[in-house]
């Protein structure tokens, strides 16, 4: 029995028809679903539908006026705010990929609609048919990059921000910039995998391509479907769980998934010290391997990426601790969280006062 799911909060979610809302440019596409911009809603008898159901006239009128604040707001300043996340055609026409897909997107629709954090994607509303109907969906806050894009453009501002050349156009400063950048994101992310786990949830599938930013540049982590409440019955003497094997992404996956053995919250925390290699790194882990190279240096051997001498030493040894082959030495979300805090914070100190050299500077010259 879940300890999370409210029956309540899906009851209380926004409802539209899939006629009502016009479709924009498709925004990404993954194994069962298809995301596209939402250019327009256009209310209209859809609305019947999720009236008749049997829910509280508070709920109703709440509903409504959700209804009519999304349909004024979906365009702002010429951008769509929201997005619409459906099966694919190729899911709709295959029955096994179909039944996979639709508890997929049914498991994430449940997960957000109980939770709440600013760096997880926020769900908007749903459709008004039952969640097996082909033409089920969820809304979300539309998002404009994703992680794996954002790394590509901290390459090539880093590349013209070095050299002699890079130093006149004040480079150093830019660097800094994207340092400041890098650590406020893994901070962020680690931020909403601490929330998750404070839940008993464990995410199973974080890498770049499920971390985006919204339009004001915050870090959002989105596609919940291979996320799953621990459950004290499949729980090992060892502390770790009976769960699916290889599960996830394979550069970003933990030995111990990869092997199909037990596994617990710090799969996730080996997912991170990859993520947060990525972030620095600008690339992804193992880019050359093929899946046996994989297999064999990485999930048994223990080979890992190298982390730069370049790199502040509290984040190498960070991201060497989250990716320890020995799951029980992994850092919790917590400690993460605790130690980016301090990272941060440092940065922040450290811009302040070098802000404040250069006022002190330009405060000498004018009184010369």
């Amino acid at each position: 029995k879940s300890n999370l799911f409210d029956k309540t909060k899906d009851e209380g979610l926004s409802r539209f028809g899939i006629k009502e809302l016009s479709l924009g440019r498709v925004l990404g596409r993954g194994g069962f679903c298809v995301v596209s911009e939402v250019q327009g809603i256009n209310l209209g008898s859809a609305y019947n539908e999720t009236i008749s159901q049997k829910r509280s006239p508070s709920i109703i009128q709440k509903e409504y006026h959700t209804r009519e604040a999304m349909a004024q707001r979906c365009i702002r300043d010429g951008d769509a705010r929201y997005a619409i996340k459906k099966m694919s055609t190729e899911c709709r026409s295959s029955p096994g990929l179909f039944l996979k897909g639709t508890i997929d997107l049914a498991v994430e629709a449940r997960f957000l609609a109980v939770m709440a954090h600013p760096h997880l994607i926020k769900m908007r509303a749903v459709a008004s048919v039952d969640p097996f109907h082909e033409d089920y969906f969820i809304v979300l806050d539309r998002l404009y990059d994703t992680l794996e894009t954002k790394a590509r453009k901290w390459k090539s501002k880093e590349k013209k921000g070095k050299g002699i050349r890079g130093s006149l156009l004040g480079g150093k400063k830019k660097l800094e910039e994207i340092k400041s950048e890098k650590i406020i994101s893994a901070h962020d992310i680690s931020s909403a995998m601490q929330y998750m786990h404070s839940l008993n949830i464990i995410y199973r599938d974080l890498k770049p391509e499920n971390i985006g930013f919204d339009v004001r540049g915050e870090v959002k982590i989105f596609d919940l479907g291979l996320a799953k409440e621990l459950n004290k019955l499949d729980k090992e003497n060892d502390g770790t769980y009976k769960m699916t094997g290889f599960t996830g992404s394979l550069r970003y996956m933990a030995p111990e998934v990869a092997k199909s053995l037990s596994y617990n919250l710090s799969a996730d925390v080996y997912s991170f010290g990859m993520l947060f290699w990525h972030i620095m790194e600008n690339e992804s882990p193992f880019n050359s391997y093929s899946c046996k190279m994989h297999e064999d240096l990485v999930v048994n051997k223990g080979y890992r990426p190298v982390c730069h001498k370049s790199w502040p030493k509290e984040w190498s040894d960070l991201i060497k601790k989250a990716w320890s082959l020995n799951h029980k030495k992994r850092p919790s979300f917590d400690e993460i969280v605790h130690d980016l805090s301090r990272e941060v914070d440092k940065l922040i100190t450290e811009e302040i006062t070098d802000d404040l050299d250069i006022s002190i500077r330009s405060f000498k010259g004018i009184t010369k």
